[in-house]
Parts: C-alpha cells; sequence; structure tokens
C-alpha cells in the first residue's frame, strides 16, 4: 500500500508593480477574464467584487457560465471562495 502524503507547492514571481495595484486587478472580473482570454469568459452578477465583505465564505456566492470564445457557454462554476487572503490570493 502506497501512503499519499500532501505537498504545499509555493510559486513566486517578481512583478514590476505595486501589489495593491496586481491584487486589484487579478481580483476583478476584468482581471480574470482577462487572463483567461481570448478563449473564454466567466459571468458574474453585476458590481460582483472580490472582497472579504462581499464575498459569503464557504457557501454559493454566485453561478457563473463559462463562455467559450466569450460568447457560447458551455459550462457554469457555482462559485464558492473558501478564504480570502486579502493582497495575496484566495482559495
Amino acid at each position: 500500500m502506497v501512503e499519499m502524503t500532501e505537498v504545499e507547492i509555493v510559486t513566486t514571481s517578481e512583478l514590476r508593480a505595486a501589489p495593491e495595484s496586481v491584487w486589484a486587478r487579478v481580483s476583478s472580473l476584468q482581471g480574470i477574464n482577462h487572463e483567461l482570454g481570448p478563449w473564454m469568459r466567466m459571468t458574474a452578477p453585476r458590481g460582483a467584487e472580490l472582497s472579504v465583505d462581499a464575498v459569503p465564505l464557504g457557501q454559493r456566492w454566485f453561478r457563473s457560465w463559462i463562455l467559450l470564445l466569450g460568447v457560447l457557454p458551455f459550462d457554469y462554476d457555482d462559485l464558492c471562495l473558501e478564504r480570502i487572503d486579502a493582497g495575496r490570493g484566495f482559495r
């Protein structure tokens, strides 16, 4: 029998921008869609923002349709975040 162990992988990047401006971009729907594009796009309710105050942690936040080429719905995701480390990341 093989014993499985959990491994945490940590990566780092050196950015030429202030951490606050990087977080503002990657935690916005516009930034997420920029990273997914041009192949995919996610929908969200108007005004949805990724912040500790706005997201109900541990429960469904909203349903996001995944659009192929930005127009053709092919999947959806019931978004649920466990944790937000503002300025650092989310799970």
